[in-house]
């Protein structure tokens, strides 16, 4: 089974998301004596917009600012790598063509952001068309989709299932939970015209990612097509 699991940047942000990280690294590392292959993309979470904010301070314009932020997501590539070696490709890829390389050698292969303008989201959604995954996972700090925005509406709804239409009207309205980390138009776009199995679920339930990746009941939100 070939996995893509999206993983937010806001994770890596402070000691709370430290013990999430290693549960899902070994998660991970169990799944592969099981048949699982799996690509990890990483956001770049509070830092790199820490030096996004700096390098708009400072006058840099907005390409060197995204590749401020893309450095920040390989890091974090960089750390979650570690965790599972040896069982992780190194280095981290860099472009569509060191992905390949990459998941031909048969490891788990991690990677953060790959150009200016394309966000990490847009990044998963690539990599599951390119290796045709039989699952996307996209792991972010709510429980899944909702028909408000949870941050702001307390009474916001958790969605079961979404079609992708209702996905793109909930985006385009910018009510979806995280908003544009949930998902963005391009990375929209991607799954939707592959028909990617997609799934959002909370990063720090890694119990409950167990659950999705074994095909019992999990919480969060599948997207139908």
């Amino acid at each position: 089974m070939r996995v893509v699991v999206k993983i937010t940047g806001k994770v890596f942000d402070g000691e709370v998301g430290a013990d999430t990280i290693l549960r899902i690294a070994e998660l991970l590392k169990q799944k592969l004596g099981q048949g699982y292959r799996f690509a990890v993309v990483v956001g770049g979470g509070r830092r790199a917009r820490e030096y996004i904010e700096l390098g708009r301070r400072l006058g840099i314009g907005e390409a060197f600012l995204d590749a401020l932020g893309i450095e920040v997501s390989r890091v974090n590539a960089l750390l979650m790598a570690s965790l599972l070696a040896p069982h992780a490709y190194l280095p981290i890829p860099r472009s569509v063509d060191d992905f390949l390389e990459a998941w031909a050698s048969g490891k788990v292969v991690v990677l953060g952001g790959l150009q200016p303008g394309q966000s990490t989201n847009a990044v998963a959604a690539i990599v599951s068309e390119l290796i045709g995954a039989d699952l996307l996972i996209n792991a972010t700090d709510v429980l899944g989709v909702y028909d408000s925005n949870p941050k702001l509406n307390p009474n916001a709804k958790l969605l079961k299932e979404v079609t992708v239409e209702e996905l793109e009207r909930l985006a385009l309205r910018n009510v979806v939970a995280g908003s544009y980390e949930l998902f963005d138009m391009v990375a929209l776009e991607i799954v939707k015209r592959s028909k990617i199995p997609l799934v959002f679920l909370s990063v720090y339930d890694v119990e409950n990612m167990t659950r999705l990746l074994e095909g019992k009941d999990f919480t969060g939100t599948r997207i139908v097509y």
